[in-house]
């Protein structure tokens, strides 16, 4: 007897050792760093990001100068046309011409008027070679200002909105990065939660083994009954399905995993359990100034706003269309190139346009109605999102303690069971414990387990989304918005 005690104790020594080592792999930070940079969830928010970029380029090279080479060049005409006689009569004659021109511009847009400012010059020749004669006509230089009155100046508007979309964007790209962290770490404890379900299953079913065995050498002393021996067999074939389970869960959450990150390859991921935590200390009130200074719904509310207002200075200006083209220059004409640029006559142009509809049956205002309806709804819109936002601060915040002390009190309810059941399964070795109780012992050894792989999961979870709801890192004190700009 003394013999068996002894082999027992050493086993369970070892049962211990074995249970406290944990195998070197991959770390939740290593997944993490992975999947924020080889990813396809990753490509895609930097190409998104790069958009964005460019196009705020596009809307400020908008506000450059624009130099432009016009024309055209040849025109060419020979057909007979209808020429009215003093007479009233009509005589049709031919023609047979050749007309090219050609021009060079510098624009700009006025921001503050909307209107556009350009100086020009042209030159056109024309050749009638009926009559073997060419001319040219020209303008070296005039100026020319085109001027909406009282319309949409649409370029004012896109210099209030556009650097809201460029800041947007960046922000975006920041909260994405927290996203795929969060969704990294929802996978790699899919992995871990199967990887330690399998590796539950492998201990008990090794162990109802050697129980069985031992049951059926008491069966040959005649110290046991027909019937325990059969419940371990029954729990023998119940560890086995266990472990098959485990296994394909454990694969199908590896594949997941290993899809998400952009690992390939065959090779399996050894996950480790964090088992350091994270020290916290957040304020309510810091989380949610925090949220208001990095997260890209609040740029969202602003850019609405401008967006919804800018929608009803449109409906406003659309109520009557005048438009102005005045341009001061230098035109000429003659047979030579030459006479076109010696002493050039005084060009002037000046026109006004306009287009106000007397009945239109309230079309125009039922528009600036529905614009003004829309501002005011994206207003009330934008204060119901900034309270939900607030709550799911406020929800995560007040969680983070009552999550960290979960995890003390599961890692000590592991610990506790799983010395419980190493001292049942001793005493069910030397036959002084049932097996309806060296199974509830099991079980509350697995459940123990799994309970605190659960709370390690529900806090990482909250850990990430409070990163994602402030994008700012309370644990080093530092803010997590991307600084870089695409190259």
């Amino acid at each position: 007897m003394k013999k068996i005690l002894w082999i027992l104790a050493c086993w369970t020594v070892w049962v211990t050792i074995a249970h406290a080592q944990q195998p070197s792999g991959l770390t939740l930070s290593d997944i993490i760093h992975q999947a924020q940079s080889l990813s396809t969830r990753f490509r895609l928010a930097q190409t998104q990001k790069e958009i964005s970029h460019y196009q705020f380029l596009t809307y400020k090279s908008d506000l450059n100068p624009q130099i432009s080479l016009y024309g055209n060049a040849p025109v060419y005409n020979k057909e007979y046309y209808a020429v009215r006689q003093p007479d009233g009569t009509i005589k049709f004659q031919s023609i047979n011409q050749l007309n090219n021109n050609i021009g060079f511009s510098l624009s700009q847009q006025v921001p503050l008027t909307g209107g556009v400012l350009s100086l020009n010059t042209d030159l056109t020749r024309f050749d009638d070679f009926r009559s073997k004669t060419k001319q040219y006509s020209g303008t070296p230089v005039f100026l020319q200002l085109s001027q909406p009155l009282f319309a949409f100046n649409e370029l004012k508007w896109r210099k209030k909105i556009e650097p809201l979309k460029l800041e947007e964007s960046k922000k975006v790209y920041s909260q994405e990065m927290e996203n795929i962290a969060r969704d990294a770490t929802r996978l790699y404890f899919d992995v871990l939660d199967a990887q330690n379900d399998m590796q539950i299953a492998e201990v008990n079913l090794t162990n109802s083994r050697r129980n069985y065995e031992t049951e059926q050498k008491r069966i040959d002393l005649g110290t046991t009954t027909e019937d325990k021996l059969l419940q371990l067999e029954l729990q023998m074939l119940r560890s086995s399905q266990d472990l098959e389970k485990a296994r394909y869960n454990y694969q199908v959450a590896q594949l997941a995993l290993k899809s998400f990150v952009g690992i390939k390859g065959n090779d399996e991921l050894l996950l480790v359990a964090p088992e350091e935590i994270p020290y916290l200390r957040i304020s309510i009130t810091d989380a949610f100034d925090w949220a208001k200074k990095n997260r890209p719904e609040f740029i969202a509310f602003k850019r609405k706003m401008e967006e919804a207002q800018r929608d009803v200075a449109q409906a406003r200006a659309a109520k009557q269309q005048v438009n102005l083209l005045a341009s001061y220059g230098l035109n000429n004409a003659g047979n030579t190139i030459g006479n076109v640029y010696q002493n050039p006559n005084n060009q002037q142009r000046f026109i006004v346009g306009f287009n106000i509809p007397i009945v239109d049956w309230g079309r125009r205002k039922a528009r600036y109605n529905t614009a003004k309806a829309i501002e005011k709804l994206t207003e009330t819109t934008n204060e119901m999102d900034e309270s939900t936002i607030y709550q799911e601060i406020t929800t995560l915040v007040k969680n983070v303690d009552l999550l960290k002390a979960n995890i003390g009190l599961a890692r000590k309810t592991d610990s506790v069971a799983h010395r419980r059941y190493l001292i049942a399964n001793n005493l069910f070795q030397i036959g002084k414990l049932s097996v309806t109780d060296l199974n509830l012992a099991q079980s509350e050894k697995d459940n123990a387990r799994r309970d605190y792989i659960d709370a390690l999961r529900s806090y990482w979870d909250v850990y990430y989304a409070i990163r994602r709801v402030t994008l700012y890192d309370f644990e080093k004190n530092k803010g997590l918005l991307a600084a870089d700009e695409p190259r």
